[in-house]
């Protein structure tokens, strides 16, 4: 039988009905429906133990406190090991938050507990102040040590414009966190761009005499339809990508500084990786191969004696008991993957 690992990021407190991800009652649940069709073991066992038995391993992405005020607390409880891929530059200098045990002890309120806001606000805030409120710290990280083990997932987890390509402007009510990341202040007629993993592509950078046009063109009537006209009539050129090998040093900077990062603060060795967004390709894939043995994405699948160590698959464990049951109960059996792929039409979505 093949193995399954599932992936999620966030665990939210059931008070907080808008949320990007799943709440601490169906997490409870879905520990419970992988353990009964599961053996659930360390993402490390997974890897290097070979067994009959069916095993499952639950891995985090990302970094978020909620994963030690929510997360920690109950895996400990039900004795059920976990795997976190940390950002790195994401992470907090110092600071332990309350989480459930002290709730459970009577110290604290369900009300005075941290309460997450959302993944997008994590990002947005990282680029604008440089660190995020929303992030572990690296002494909460420590403290889940009895319970987490702990891989790589980059250091900044951006995603840069990659393509020459005006897909839409801003125009006041489609802001997106990537606008930061080429803009200081995005104004309305920021042209948007294309944008991908920053481990998986060569940047481009929109030019500033493209950024200064955008600016200053007035915006009336159908001004968005009439400033692209202008541009294409304009611009022979948007502005610059890096060189593959200007990339490359990028990719690999960051990829040594984070894994380095995160072995420094919590005294491990580092030999795993997921990718950021799960973007990747065969360039990225060779350079991230040099750091990392085992190296995991986002598509679905089991992991077995004959895959690729540096193209792992993982299952996205969903955030209602609904699609958590299907996820389960499909990757379970082969029988059950035998018949998602068929129903998705052999691509592995």
């Amino acid at each position: 039988m093949n193995d399954v690992v599932f992936f999620l990021h966030r665990v939210y407190p059931d008070s907080i009905k808008k949320r990007d991800d799943i709440n601490v009652s169906n997490f409870v649940r879905a520990l419970k429906l992988i353990k009964s069709r599961f053996k659930i073991v360390p993402l490390q066992a997974l890897l290097e133990e070979r067994s009959n038995e069916r095993r499952a391993a639950i891995t985090f992405d990302d970094g978020y406190a909620d994963n030690f005020v929510y997360a920690y607390p109950i895996l400990k409880k039900t004795g059920i090991p976990a795997h976190l891929f940390i950002t790195a530059n994401r992470i907090l200098e110092s600071g332990i938050r309350k989480n459930l045990f002290d709730y459970w002890d009577g110290k604290v309120s369900e009300k005075e507990l941290y309460k997450p806001v959302s993944m997008y606000y994590g990002h947005e805030e990282f680029i604008k102040k440089g660190y995020s409120e929303e992030f572990l710290s690296w002494e909460e990280l420590d403290q889940m040590k009895d319970v987490f083990t702990f891989g790589a997932h980059g250091g900044n987890h951006f995603a840069f414009p990659y393509k020459e390509e005006i897909v839409d402007f801003f125009d006041g009510s489609n802001f997106h966190w990537t606008m930061l990341l080429y803009s200081d202040e995005p104004f309305v007629g920021l042209p948007r761009f294309p944008t991908r993993s920053e481990l998986d592509i060569r940047r481009f950078y929109p030019s500033e005499e493209l950024l200064e046009f955008c600016s200053k063109f007035p915006k009336k009537d159908n001004w968005k339809e009439k400033l692209k006209q202008e541009i294409n009539r304009r611009f022979k050129t948007l502005g610059r990508f890096e060189t593959e090998e200007e990339a490359r040093k990028r990719i690999e900077e960051e990829l040594r500084e984070s894994k380095g990062k995160i072995e420094e603060n919590l005294g491990i060795a580092v030999d795993n990786f997921s990718w950021p967004f799960g973007h990747y390709s065969d360039f990225s894939k060779k350079i991230a191969s040099n750091f990392y043995r085992y190296i995991f994405t986002i598509k679905k699948g089991f992991i077995g004696k004959e895959s690729d160590m540096c193209e792992l698959p993982r299952v996205s464990l969903g955030k209602d008991l609904f699609t958590v049951l299907g996820r389960i109960l499909t990757f379970s059996t082969s029988v059950g993957f035998t018949i998602y792929r068929k129903f998705k039409k052999g691509k592995m979505l």
